[in-house]
């Protein structure tokens, strides 16, 4: 216990000088921790609080578990040991947070005059400065969303009036803690998780003083608060902010002392109006029906947008009058039984779930409410469940499977009974719309949905849970599960359990009566060993323990015949579980832990229906299994490895030979990086070389012929990326490298000089993202090897044009030394630019631009320019080698502050 006391106060330390670093860091603006860091700080809180339980049960001074506790206080000490190791080991605790403006939402057609008067309102109170807050109301369903959705995005097109437009949901039930995160986030930074809420408002105040004047959306709020309570800061003329609630209570409103802005319902006409909008203009023209008909149908949306946007996507197409008549039948039908005004609303939106007709795409739109409130859900995410239930049965194929999923997932958007949102990559479902899919499921299929509520604790056993078919509990705080619970669930097909962070133990019997069991969620909680009854889930075709960073031991998999979907990323996994040889209808295969010595021989051959396979090959890796791998990748849509040694990344390099996977992430890294490469990627073939060695023993590094991006951290070798091609090589001549790269990223290379010469120039003609950050000794972007060409560069008896035609993104971030993109006279050539970003780079002289010219011989901007984010001081600075260059780009500039 000494031992573990000593080692945990040189961990806490260490955790002290990282969050010191972090917060000095992050105040100077424009910083957030890494996702690595974060989980790091989180993982050390973990820690501590588990060595306290240990000390508690060794002054319980039980002599019978003194053993044990020895062994406990033992495997904490290592852990302590890994991760204060973990923490020397960060070259960087900081990203750059991306510019904070505001986000440019969807939005739907305002509709009717009404609407547009009420926008008009809220309006000219927001470019006013009599009016500070300002609560939108009016009933569900009714346009408050999309109203300010549009308020939002045309407060975008007003740059100088606020320097933020801060939006966040708040949904219910109210909880201060998460919008306090939410607008953190909102705000491209984080608070502790550790900390208490007071401390957390102060935090959350300094930060949104720091922004002055902006403007703070709260949509779908439910109850009032204190705005001190949470860290927003009381709007007024002085300080120039102001506050927009929506919610469905005026009370809301009053309590807030907000100036009230009532949302009415849709006159007759406009609602006729906009149900033609949404049902298409054609069908007046056709001759079977009549307006009496479809008015009819639109009288029974009760002038209501969200019913009649719903069930006019429904009846698209429909051309025939029985069909319209059969329609106003049910809608009525449905209504008749149906008193107050809300359950009149969920009657009208059931009737567009009918409507599906399908049950397949029932049971796909029912699955969403698993989901909490407001939650966007991952579109490719969705549809592994969906594959994972059964829904889609028709094809056999994986692909083809996803195909399918994509497209219900469109005829649901198309329904509008889900909305896509995040760039497309994700759906989430309106919250009445959620509301009619809880009523329905409370029936049959029968669902338990308590997820995001902030449980502390596990729900009791209950009557009638044999009858369960899904159950969500996801976003919880469950800490543990009673050591006797076995429900009784034995045609549960869906357990979702994932982030419940707290969650360290699952009772053995837990499994015992879930024979039905089809996918079982456990990623991001604390469990450190999966119960054996897992072993007997032979129905079991989704295992998901992404991110159990305390998770060691799997039991054996081998009567898991049915297993697709495995996913053991980001844990402490030491071995390969048992039986994995006999899952030959695994199609996804996510196998990422930093403490899995070797992955064994013979296995991988075994899987031949494998789709996706995600593999980390550490320092005791076998030549075989990566061989073995770089052989099965051929039939895979995507390959992700982290290696370790140079020596198995260039084994698996050659041994594709240009015939690898569709898809690829390949990372070599010292210190193991699973589960820590971007998510989101521009492009479809990625190398990240991380604290590595490129040159060793003779031996460099082999990159793929069909690389698209390129990111080294850390690589401390490396002066320049020529350094990847040594020139007795011959680079292009030989084909060594691709033609393809179209993404260079540079982070922490601190003894990078340059990034590239001419003689590399050929192989960078599709670049399209050029981008380096913290390099403490780069001077300049391009340089020239031959002395001679050097000679007359600097006398202007030759200019140096370097042409990059594709380039679309430029940025130099925290550069201390740079000083030009091209030496001497180079200029830079690239007319298919967009965006310009520099930050932090005080001996910036020349960007080098060379602008295209007019037919009077004028420079004008780049075709495709959209923004220049530099510092006004700096950009007035600069100097241009073509006259009026600066006048041209000038409109373009959005000057920081900072």
């Amino acid at each position: 216990m000494k031992k573990l006391e000593r080692v945990l106060q040189e961990l806490n330390s260490k955790k002290a000088d990282i969050e010191a670093t972090l917060k000095a860091e992050c105040d100077l603006g424009n910083k957030q921790p890494r996702n690595e860091v974060n989980d790091w700080l989180e993982n050390v809180e973990r820690i501590n609080r588990e060595a306290h339980s240990i000390e508690e049960d060794v002054k319980k001074g039980k002599y019978f578990s003194r053993a044990r506790l020895g062994k406990h206080a033992e495997e904490k000490i290592e852990e302590v040991n890994e991760y204060h190791q973990k923490g020397r080991s960060f070259t960087s605790l900081v990203i750059d947070a991306p510019p904070s403006r505001g986000l440019t939402l969807t939005t739907a057609t305002l509709a009717g005059e009404k609407t547009k008067k009420v926008v008009e309102r809220i309006w000219e109170d927001l470019m006013g400065d009599k009016v500070t807050k300002i609560g939108v109301w009016g009933m569900g369903g009714i346009g408050k969303t999309t109203i300010m959705s549009h308020i939002n995005n045309k407060l975008q097109e007003k740059p100088n009036k606020f320097n933020d437009v801060i939006w966040v949901t708040v949904s219910q039930p109210l909880d201060l803690f998460k919008l306090q995160t939410e607008i953190a986030t909102a705000l491209k930074q984080s608070l502790s998780e550790n900390e208490d809420k007071v401390r957390r408002a102060g935090r959350l105040l300094g930060m949104l003083k720091a922004k002055e004047k902006f403007v703070l959306i709260l949509d779908d709020m439910w109850e009032a608060f204190p705005l001190e309570e949470v860290g927003i800061p009381e709007p007024s003329e002085e300080n120039r902010c102001k506050l927009v609630i929506t919610t469905r209570s005026h009370r809301v409103c009053r309590s807030m002392k907000c100036k009230q802005v009532a949302v009415e319902l849709l006159s007759k006409q406009e609602a006729f109006n906009l149900f033609i909008d949404g049902v298409g203009s054609s069908i007046l023209q056709v001759p079977a029906l009549n307006k009496e008909i479809i008015n009819e149908v639109v009288e029974e949306c009760g002038c209501l947008p969200l019913a009649i946007v719903t069930v006019a996507a429904s009846m698209s197409g429909e051309e025939e009058i029985y069909e319209w008549q059969n329609a106003l039948n049910e809608l009525r039908g449905r209504l008749r039984s149906l008193n107050d005004v809300d359950t009149k609303v969920f009657g009208r939106l059931e009737f567009s779930y009918h409507r599906l007709k399908d049950e397949k795409l029932q049971q796909c739109f029912l699955y969403c409410a698993l989901y909490p409130e407001d939650f966007a859900i991952p579109k490719d995410e969705l549809i592994d469940h969906w594959i994972a239930e059964g829904f889609i049965e028709e094809v056999k194929d994986v692909q083809a499977k996803y195909d399918r999923g994509h497209t219900i997932l469109k005829r649901l958007v198309n329904c509008c009974l889900l909305e896509s949102v995040e760039d497309g990559s994700c759906v989430k479902m309106h919250d009445l719309t959620r509301d009619m899919a809880l009523r329905i499921t409370s029936e049959s299929p029968l669902f338990m949905v308590k997820a995001g509520l902030r449980l502390l604790e596990f729900p009791r056993e209950q009557e009638g849970e044999e009858n369960l078919e899904r159950v969500s509990l996801m976003e919880n705080h469950i800490e543990e599960i009673p050591s006797n619970m076995s429900p009784h669930c034995e045609i549960l097909s869906t357990l979702l359990l994932q982030r419940n962070v707290h969650l360290q133990r699952i009772p053995e019997c837990f499994f015992v009566h879930m024979h039905g069991l089809k996918l079982l969620n456990l990623s991001h909680t604390s469990i450190e060993v999966l119960p054996s009854s897992v072993s007997d889930l032979t129905n079991l075709r989704s295992l998901l323990l992404r991110w159990c960073g305390r998770l060691k031991r799997v039991p054996s998999l081998a009567k898991l015949l049915a297993l697709q979907y495995l996913n053991l990323e980001a844990t402490r996994i030491e071995e390969v579980p048992e039986g994995m040889e006999m899952l030959e209808n695994l199609t996804h295969l996510y196998l990422y832990s930093w403490r899995l010595k070797k992955f064994p021989a013979g296995i991988l051959p075994r899987l031949r229906n494998l789709y996706k396979m995600k593999l980390s090959f550490g320092r005791e890796a076998l030549r075989e299994t990566v061989e073995e791998a770089a052989s099965l990748s051929d039939g895979l849509d995507y390959f992700e490895g982290c290696f370790s040694k140079l020596k198995d990344f260039n084994i698996y390099v050659k041994s594709t030979d240009g015939r690898g996977s569709n898809n690829y992430g390949l990372a070599l890294s010292a210190h193991g990086m699973g589960g820590y490469l971007p998510t989101h990627l521009e492009v479809d073939k990625s190398v990240f070389l991380y604290g590595c060695k490129i040159c060793e023993r003779e031996e460099t590094i082999v990159l793929p012929k069909d690389v698209q991006r390129l990111q080294m951290f850390a690589v401390d070798e490396v002066t320049s990326f020529n350094d990847v091609f040594p020139r007795e090589q011959g680079l292009v001549n030989i084909g060594k490298f691709s033609h393809d790269l179209k993404v260079l990223r540079f982070a922490n290379c601190r003894n990078l000089k340059n990034l590239f010469s001419l003689r590399l120039l050929p192989a960078l003609q599709n670049l399209e993202v050029l981008k380096v950050y913290n390099c403490d000794s780069i001077e300049e972007i391009v340089a020239v090897e031959d002395e001679e060409t050097e000679k007359e560069l600097a006398t202007n008896t030759i200019i140096n044009t370097v042409t990059l035609p594709r380039l679309k993104k430029l940025g130099f971030y925290y550069l201390p030394e740079f000083k030009s993109f091209c030496s001497n006279n180079g200029v830079l050539v690239c007319n298919s630019l967009q965006e310009i970003e520099v930050r932090r780079c005080p001996k910036l002289k020349r960007l080098s631009l060379s602008l295209p010219l007019l037919d009077n011989g004028q420079p004008s901007p780049p075709h495709a320019l959209e923004v220049i984010r530099i510092k006004k001081e700096l950009w007035e600075s600069l100097e241009w080698d073509q006259a009026n260059a600066k006048d041209v780009l000038n409109p373009y500039c959005q000057f920081m502050e900072r």
